[in-house]
């Protein structure tokens, strides 16, 4: 007999007296990695379901149960956290991506010269450094505030690509369904502030150490890149950046153009729409249904705000055939989030709308 089908005899014991308390048990077996049980209630479902369903979750089990033909059967599946093992998959992908991004802001600022100069490649050295920073607080928020809960989450994916960034960003796996709005709110609202904090310390200290150069006349055929601003960026920039001197502009600081992407990674990840932290928070506040309206209102916005930006298109694609604009239920909907939470919520809903950027980046040729 395999270990495998040893672990299931032995979840098959655990769980027995559980489900014995209510039905009468007329058969146990395995159906892949889950216990099946075909029962008998002693009294109707609903008198016990609930309790049963909180007591498999204290085990590390998610109840099914369905009915078929007049009689019952419970599936438990597992939802305990899998044994550690060493996340080749994810160092890998960190290590990718902090090559991809020092690559990046180097070729950026450099061009071809970075492959005769390597001292050129310093900048986008720091520029990684910071970016990792942000993402990393952001990406560990969720990871934490998951295992807080105890449920089971992986670690951050870095993903490395050849971008104007270095990356489209990272995310968390989470292999286990969220039990309640609450643990779906401190799963969701724990990146974004985590990461938010990071990106607003970086951008200050950019914008107060920014340096000038003389403006040089564009060229027939140059093409430079505008970034877009918001209320936020706005804010900072007139708080802490010095005067710019004329006929001078503002060079670009790899830790403005990391704090600029990790603001845009904030906002984007804060749209209320799916199973981006957005949704996650959204459902939380206000529910299965009022989310539904969200999330459509905001697809429409977007598809709206591409005659903008165009990018807005490749976003809203993203979100339409991988994110999804619906947000799945969690076990247990009915437990509404404390009002603590609630002003948690608003909080990331603000931060959402400082940071929100109409035109992230347009392309000026000449």
């Amino acid at each position: 007999m395999s270990t495998d089908q040893l672990e299931l005899q032995r979840v098959g014991k655990l769980l027995y007296p559980e489900v014995s308390q209510f039905a009468d048990i007329v058969a146990v077996y395995h159906r892949g990695g889950d216990v099946i049980f075909e029962i008998a209630p002693k009294i109707a479902p609903q008198v016990w379901l609930e309790a049963l369903k909180r007591r498999f979750f204290d085990l590390g089990f998610f109840l099914h149960l369905y009915e078929r033909d007049g009689s019952f059967v419970i599936v438990a599946k597992d939802i305990r956290p899998q044994k550690s093992r060493v996340p080749w998959l994810n160092i890998v992908l960190a290590v990718l991506t902090v090559f991809s991004m020092v690559f990046s802001f180097s070729y950026l600022n450099g061009g071809n010269a970075i492959f005769e100069d390597t001292s050129l490649l310093l900048p986008g050295v720091w520029f990684m450094l910071a970016l990792m920073c942000i993402l990393a607080f952001h990406e560990f928020g969720h990871y934490f505030a998951g295992r807080y809960h105890k449920a089971d989450v992986s670690l951050p994916y870095f993903i490395p690509a050849p971008t104007l960034f270095g990356t489209l960003g990272a995310f968390i796996k989470s292999r286990s369904p969220f039990k309640n709005r609450t643990e779906l709110f401190d799963v969701g609202v724990a990146g974004p502030l985590a990461g938010f904090v990071p990106a607003l310390i970086i951008l200050i200290v950019g914008f107060a150490t920014a340096t000038f150069e003389p403006t040089a006349a564009p060229k027939p055929g140059d093409t430079f890149f505008e970034f877009g601003d918001s209320l936020l960026l706005m804010v900072l920039s007139k708080l802490f950046m010095p005067t710019v001197p004329e006929g001078q502009q503002l060079v670009l600081s790899p830790l403005i153009y990391a704090g600029w992407v990790g603001l845009f990674v904030t906002m984007m990840n804060l749209l209320p729409m799916g199973q981006l932290d957005g949704g996650h928070i959204i459902y939380a506040l206000v529910g299965r249904k009022r989310h539904r309206l969200i999330a459509n209102t905001a697809l429409v916005a977007m598809l709206g705000l591409a005659f903008i930006w165009t990018g807005w298109l490749f976003w809203a694609a993203l979100v339409v055939f991988i994110v999804k604009v619906k947000h799945p239920p969690t076990l247990d909907d009915e437990i509404e989030i404390d009002p603590v939470r609630r002003r948690l919520g608003w909080i990331a809903i603000l931060i959402f709308v400082v940071t929100f950027m109409p035109l992230p980046l347009s392309v000026v040729s000449f």
